[in-house]
């Protein structure tokens, strides 16, 4: 009856695995919804740089997700010529931060750096992040997953060590 029991369990657990696996590869292309109509299109019409929003791509590990005191910086409440999102004016009103969701994340066991990707090794944000430049709505979904694959393409094509612990704990 163990040995029964054991095949049963075995059973259950790969079920509940792929059951997992696909949830998360599913959870990549979930949509969220964000709380300012933010268009990234605009900003680079204007000449805006990603780091100039996205403070520490270049020079740390994280790259930041702007702050209301980072648009505020350009988009002031009335101020005459700049249309600023009725949601965004009343965010800088309050001086409250805004709420966005985050959308690109790597697991825990994964140790990337901005930082040693965009600043030392010159990597264009288009590669992880897609083309959000021509983007005209706020990104609500990665545009390319970050998946193993995708990082050791690159790696291996850049030249780039492929030792399992320069990027996992």
């Amino acid at each position: 009856m163990p040995r029964e029991w054991l095949h049963a369990w075995l059973g259950w657990m790969v079920v509940a695995a792929g059951i997992a696996g696909i949830g998360l590869s599913a959870y990549r292309t979930w949509e969220v919804s964000q709380p300012v109509p933010f268009t990234h299109k605009k900003h680079v019409d204007f000449g805006i740089s990603c780091d100039a929003c996205h403070v520490g791509a270049k020079d740390s590990a994280k790259a930041g997700i702007p702050n209301t005191s980072t648009c505020a910086l350009c988009h002031q409440p009335d101020k005459p010529g700049l249309k600023t999102p009725k949601t965004l004016e009343e965010y800088i009103r309050q001086m409250r931060e805004i709420p966005w969701k985050k959308v690109y994340t790597v697991p825990q066991h994964v140790r990337f750096s901005h930082k040693r990707h965009v600043g030392s090794g010159g990597l264009d944000c288009k590669v992880c992040h897609g083309d959000v430049g021509k983007m005209d709505r706020p990104v609500a979904r990665q545009t390319v997953p970050l998946r193993m694959e995708g990082c050791m393409a690159c790696h291996r094509r850049e030249k780039i060590t492929t030792d399992c612990m320069a990027c996992h704990r």
